[in-house]
């Protein structure tokens, strides 16, 4: 009866630290909050489903890459970096590479995808996302979040450069 009694004792002693093991473990696998992380960097914005909810991140492709390119500017990495920072402690991802409707619609998915490929690739050489962990899929033009031409027909700049963007979403592990 009083070995049992130890055991308990101990058992309790012990239990604070495993609570704050379990604390420790539970906050460093909390997923970011995509609008927070919008919120603290001007170069990001976020997307709302139907429903009404932040579904995807957007960092607007001009940040990262020229008109009709899809490598990676010098001064990407920076805003790349700042994402990297908020996302750490994410385990799964998606990238997602948008382009405007100037070029024929095949181009511009093979566009998207190299720049959803180039996003990841900086992501997994630079952080501690695994390739993995980072899915790129390119969509190209068909998911525009502005009008790439204006009612009368006449290009809309703004909007073009609006939907040349890449999109963060958090994906459930697998």
């Amino acid at each position: 009866m009083i070995r049992n009694i130890s055991l308990l004792a101990l058992a309790l002693m012990a239990a604070p630290a495993f609570a704050q093991d379990v604390v420790a473990d539970a906050e460093a696998t909390v997923t970011p909050d995509l609008a927070a992380i919008a919120a603290a960097d001007p170069m990001l914005d976020v997307r709302m489903n139907a429903m009404g909810e932040v579904d995807a991140m957007v960092m607007l492709s001009d940040v990262l890459f020229e008109f009709n390119d899809a490598t990676l500017q010098d001064g990407a990495t920076d805003a790349l970096r700042s994402v990297a920072e908020s996302l750490r402690g994410v385990e799964m991802i998606a990238i997602k590479g948008h382009t405007d409707a100037k070029g024929g619609e095949d181009f511009n998915l093979d566009l998207g995808q190299r720049r959803a490929d180039a996003v990841r690739d900086w992501l997994v050489a630079n952080t501690d996302l695994t390739a993995d962990g980072v899915r790129a899929i390119g969509v190209g033009e068909v998911d525009p979040i502005a009008a790439n031409f204006n009612e009368d027909g006449s290009d809309n700049p703004d909007g073009r450069a609006l939907n040349r963007r890449v999109e963060f979403s958090l994906e459930k592990l697998r």
